[in-house]
């Protein structure tokens, strides 16, 4: 009996090693198709090319993502799951206060579209699905995601507010922080940000959320 199950303990650490390795590559995987894509653009990446970015033949790839559709599919969920992670760990300062969650959100949602890298990997994305439909699908997933999360930040604060209402604001909200991506990609930031853009654009999410600016003086 003892070996027994000294033999199924083993099994069973062995078998969570290889799930562990799995996991790993899928990451490896997904990490460097992003990285092709926001560097070298779309139309550039393949499962060929991220096999050999990784030094891994096409076939051990494909045991992980059969074709280029369901690796960006993965790649896309992939992106959702970092969001969600860094946004819980936001959340977590602030149990008990709504519109701090709130106000934690869209931080870090505007700090993010600054970024170069989100830049290029969403003016690819964008493009891709207005020709493919499975992308189209997915992007559509993915904002309804995010809607959802912006949503109940909301509703935490306006318990009161209708159901419509809320959409609405959710949605504005969105466009909004959308829009950032193209003004900070295409602007000079240190002479945005000099001119108190981040400042006053942070107000109007909160105006648009249905709250007192945070920056702007009263007079």
């Amino acid at each position: 009996m003892i070996e027994i199950n000294s033999s199924s303990e083993k099994k069973s650490r062995a078998g969570t090693a290889v799930r562990k390795r799995g996991k790993a590559r899928v990451s490896d995987i997904l990490e460097t198709a992003k990285h092709i894509m926001v560097t070298e653009g779309l139309a550039n990446l393949s499962t060929r090319k991220v096999a050999d970015e990784l030094g891994i033949s096409v076939g051990n790839l494909a045991y992980y993502f059969p074709s280029k559709d369901s690796l960006l599919q993965a790649m896309i969920q992939h992106v959702i799951e970092g969001y969600d992670e860094e946004l819980r760990k936001e959340f977590e300062l602030f149990p008990d206060d709504p519109r701090q969650r709130l106000e934690a959100f869209l931080e870090y949602i505007k700090e993010d579209t600054k970024n170069p890298e989100v830049q290029g990997f969403f003016y690819q994305f964008w493009g891709f699905t207005t020709h493919n439909r499975k992308a189209a699908e997915t992007r559509r997933a993915m904002y309804e995601h995010f809607f959802g999360q912006l949503f109940q930040l909301l509703r935490d604060i306006h318990t009161t507010k209708k159901k419509a209402e809320l959409e609405n604001m959710a949605f504005s909200i969105l466009a909004c922080l959308e829009g950032l991506h193209v003004i900070y990609g295409s602007g000079d930031i240190q002479r945005l940000t000099s001119r108190g853009f981040d400042r006053y654009i942070f107000d109007q999410l909160l105006t648009m959320a249905g709250l007192e600016k945070k920056y702007e003086k009263k007079t």
